[in-house]
């Protein structure tokens, strides 16, 4: 059963500091208190993981909810030696990844190109990155909301959380070229719709 502070905390923020390693121990256990010790502990760094994959606060905190169940649940796999919120920040992520595939109702498709030349990055490559990194988190967040589903989760999937081609390609039971494909779309959707925007371009002119 679910802990009973999960939906309940909407506006914890906390950088806390704990004894990670004794808090998990007692999680471990089913500790209640511990639970919640570790749920406002990695807060802020999971909040931020779901907001790349939900549009708004409520989804996205229903989806950390989520993944922190799995989080628990998969505590007796977690090696101690190894950081904690690395480890806890994939589990997040599957978890969008699965909620993905559960509410589409078409799953991501393989697609097809001719040449492995047509998935390199484009000439622009350059200014892409440029005018993104001059943008807020907003006006990222906003732009890249309106990339269809697959592109923008194969996008976040690579840009924002540093996966691997194959990576990818392996969680979404796609191929690599697909998933190359699907980057080169977004990165196409994205370069002209700011090629629209007359802020981005005031900033660069």
């Amino acid at each position: 059963m679910p802990p009973r502070f999960l939906g309940v905390v909407l506006q914890f923020k906390s950088s806390m500091s704990i004894n990670l390693e004794a808090v998990i121990q007692q999680c471990r256990k089913n500790n209640r208190r511990a639970q919640f010790e570790l749920y406002q502990h990695c807060f802020d760094r999971l909040m931020l993981t779901c907001n790349r994959y939900k549009k708004n606060r409520e989804d996205a905190l229903a989806l950390l909810n989520a993944g922190f169940l799995k989080i628990l649940t998969n505590l007796d796999k977690y090696d101690d030696r190894q950081s904690f919120m690395p480890w806890a920040s994939t589990i997040m992520v599957r978890t969008a990844i699965d909620d993905f595939r559960k509410n589409k109702a078409q799953k991501l498709q393989m697609v097809y190109c001719e040449t492995e030349e047509e998935l390199e990055g484009s000439a622009s490559e350059d200014f892409f990155h440029d005018v993104v990194s001059a943008m807020s988190a907003e006006e990222i967040k906003k732009i890249i909301f309106e990339l269809p589903d697959n592109e923008r989760l194969v996008f976040t999937l690579h840009e924002m959380e540093g996966y691997k081609h194959h990576e990818i390609a392996a969680e979404l039971g796609v191929t690599e070229r697909s998933t190359k494909r699907y980057l080169k779309s977004a990165k196409k959707m994205l370069q002209d719709e700011l090629g629209k925007n007359q802020h981005i371009q005031s900033m660069f002119s």
